[in-house]
């Protein structure tokens, strides 16, 4: 997609869906201010035009409902809940099956790159042989300490960061020509 022909509340979208990202995979928490300003973006412009998006609204209800009881049995962070919720609202009910399928992908093919690395990882004691030439994790800064951490948490099984699949598949609906904001 070419960014000179992207509307600014997708760019601003992208910019929150790269930060939520970011932070789901360093730190396994997504901030509540990018669902809320998904949440701003995808009812905002629709009611100043006097129009309210009442199918986006079901389907991003229908879609924190199902996902909470997800939460509730510890299958998906409570981040992930809302930030899904808040993407299918900004996307829309018509295109929220295909949001839903490119998340699926995307996190099908994180899943199976955690699986792999960690299969790796304990194989060949990547986390020992990093922190032998890193030294602590204290003492890392940067993409040292990222890398270390997450090579630790794959090993380890520790959870996988849905943010980044949630993340590419918004991104993927939004950048879509026959999809994008369910708004003109």
């Amino acid at each position: 997609m070419d960014l000179s022909s992207a509307s600014p509340p997708v760019i601003l979208a992208g910019l929150a869906l790269g930060w939520a990202a970011a932070e789901d995979l360093g730190r396994r928490i997504i901030p509540d201010t990018v669902p809320v300003l998904l949440v701003v973006l995808g009812i905002a412009p629709p009611v100043v035009h006097g129009a309210v998006p009442w199918s986006a609204i079901g389907a991003a209800l229908v879609t924190f409902l199902a996902l909470a009881w997800m939460h509730g049995r510890g299958w998906l962070g409570g981040g992930d809940v809302k930030l899904a919720a808040a993407l299918v609202l900004l996307v829309g009910a018509d295109d929220a099956a295909g949001f839903i399928m490119a998340t699926a992908l995307a996190g099908g093919v994180l899943s199976v790159v955690y699986a792999g690395g960690c299969l790796i990882a304990r194989r060949l004691g990547l986390v020992r042989r990093l922190l032998r030439r890193f030294g602590p994790r204290r003492r890392l800064g940067g993409p040292a300490r990222l890398l270390v951490e997450e090579v630790h948490r794959i090993a380890t099984r520790h959870s996988v960061p849905y943010g980044v699949a949630l993340a590419a598949g918004g991104m993927l609906a939004l950048t879509n020509p026959s999809g994008g904001v369910a708004w003109p």
